[in-house]
């Protein structure tokens, strides 16, 4: 066989792919097109006893044959390396492979696979030994792997593929160990430990509290050090921090608190948990596509201070599932809400339509279609469709049936089989079908009436400690008094509303409806309309 150098020059290097990369450019080819060989290596050693790197002379594999003794003097390695770089048409041998480094880097190994180029037809199994064993130690020099030190097991394993290999037998993968580090002893092994994923409630989502240990990596203790592949002491610097988190921290969202023993990520706010292979921090607005149920609930309190957006694309589909409870400062769903499910936030928007079997509760709300159970101070419903509204103020745009209790209602467009129950006022634009009840009486609003009875049991609570004092302590006597009053105050304000309530359509009335006024003394005005317009 000939071989054509077209290029061939010597080189001292310590980085063989820089000096490659560095010759290839020089003549305006790509390192591709060039090969090398080792002629010489050169080992530096540096020990307890020694402060820098010298050159080391002896036989290192005789003289540290026993592992303790190169632990023992904290031996470092380094290599230079001599070598031919040639530009050539064709190699001898072309080998495919991999090499597994291990995780310690003390015992890497090399992959042959068999569409690897390998005369061995040609040349006599001693040949293609030395062939092969030149080539090796050239994958272990470029890849920065001590050569020609504890590779005793290389070699035995190289024998033993070549009678594999003459005998035909290589058409799968082989491994070849290219280094015998010696390997560290670990006394207590790392270990990552994900708290937020073990909290006693499990969601889809996972809320944090400010200060709280999301994830603590636990560092490993070392007995005896280790020596790798590069040349390397392995101690606890080395592989201390090897099985932590690898991901992106954010550090205005996540602090890192950190000493020997452990090491702690801790939340800086309140919110919700984003962890991926590639970024972990707290968000106090979650953005998910669709949410289903997990556990009883996905957050605890309404005034979190966080935001959850869902958006669901496929309009067949609810955004919130089935039997999903959620709490949260700011709600937002963008599509549907499904059957049993429950949500409670400050500031509640719903773009989609809510199941006849599903609640919300929320201080402001704003829904598109309503079919379920609403309870909030102030409600904006575009289309209640037979849903149930309890409020402080509602507004609704249109409305095919459905029951409101409020203080204060205002309706464009009445159709059919609408009651409304209000204390304060209800105003209408357009009443257009038939079996609708408007009526005026705070005792059918639930909350209302449950405030009456609550004050009424604050005030004869306030009567028993009246009497206590005017015997035992007068100085308390005008202010349990006063505050007697003003309960009393708020409860003619409840009773008395009527008297200035008043109920508004602008549109002639359609059709069989009915208005109703309850008077303070319990008696009722009703007005009942006919089919005629």
């Amino acid at each position: 066989m000939i071989v054509i150098c077209l290029l061939t020059k010597k080189f001292k290097t310590k980085n063989i792919s820089a000096t490659i990369n560095k010759y290839a450019a020089e003549n305006d080819s790509s390192p591709l097109e060039f090969s090398f060989n080792v002629n010489e290596v050169d080992t530096y050693i540096k020990t307890v006893s020694e402060k820098s790197f010298v050159l080391y002379n002896e036989d290192i594999n005789h003289y540290y044959s026993e592992h303790d003794k190169m632990i023992n003097e904290h031996v470092e390695l380094k290599q230079m390396y001599t070598i031919t770089v040639k530009k050539e048409s064709k190699k001898i041998i072309k080998l495919i492979y991999s090499i597994d480094f291990s995780i310690d880097n003390t015992t890497p190994v090399i992959i042959l696979y068999p569409e690897s180029q390998i005369p061995y037809k040609k040349y006599q199994p001693k040949e293609i030994y030395l062939l092969l064993l030149k080539e090796l130690n050239n994958i272990k020099a470029v890849n920065n792997i001590l050569v020609n030190i504890f590779d005793g097991q290389m070699k035995e394993k190289l024998k033993t593929f070549i009678k594999y290999l003459y005998s035909d037998k290589f058409v799968s993968k082989i491994k070849i160990p290219l280094f015998n580090g010696i390997k560290v002893e670990i006394r207590r092994s790392s270990k990552l430990v994900m708290k937020f994923m073990q909290k006693e409630n499990t969601h889809q989502v996972i809320e944090v509290d400010a200060g709280e240990v999301l994830v603590e990596f636990i560092k490993p203790v070392f007995g005896k050090n280790g020596f790798n592949a590069f040349g390397d002491i392995i101690d606890n610097g080395y592989l201390k921090n090897n099985d932590d988190l690898k991901c992106y921290i954010d550090d205005k969202s996540i602090e890192i608190i950190e000493n020997d023993d452990k090491k702690s990520y801790i939340s800086k706010i309140k919110g919700y948990v984003h962890f991926d292979k590639e970024n972990f921090y707290i968000d106090n607005k979650l953005k998910m596509q669709r949410l289903s149920r997990v556990q009883d609930s996905v957050a605890k309190e309404e005034n979190n201070n966080i935001e959850v957006v869902i958006s669901q694309s496929d309009s067949s589909l609810d955004s919130l599932g089935e039997g999903v409870q959620l709490t949260s400062e700011t709600i937002h769903i963008h599509g549907h809400v499904g059957a049993k499910s429950s949500l409670k936030a400050v500031n509640l928007t719903i773009d989609g339509a809510t199941h006849k079997d599903s609640a919300q509760e929320a201080k402001f709300a704003t829904i598109n279609r309503h079919k379920g159970k609403l309870r909030c101070h102030s409600a904006k419903i575009k289309l209640l469709e037979g849903g149930e509204v309890h409020a402080t103020n509602v507004e609704i745009e249109n409305s095919l049936g459905g029951v409101i209790y409020a203080e204060n209602v205002t309706v464009g467009h009445v159709k059919s089989n609408l009651k409304i129950y209000a204390s304060n006022s209800i105003n209408i634009k357009l009443v257009s079908g038939e079996d609708n009840l408007f009526k005026i009486n705070y005792k059918d609003i639930p909350t209302l009436n449950s405030k009456y009875n609550f004050i009424t049991q604050e005030i004869e609570d306030l009567k028993y400690k009246l009497e206590g004092a005017l015997k035992h302590t007068p100085s308390d006597v005008p202010v349990l008094k006063k505050q007697i009053n003003e309960l009393k105050e708020q409860q003619d304000k409840i009773v008395n509303g009527v008297k200035h309530a008043q109920i508004t359509i602008t549109e002639p009335l359609r059709g069989l409806n009915t208005i109703t006024f309850t008077l303070a003394d319990g008696k009722e005005i009703t007005y009942k309309t006919d089919t005629r317009t």
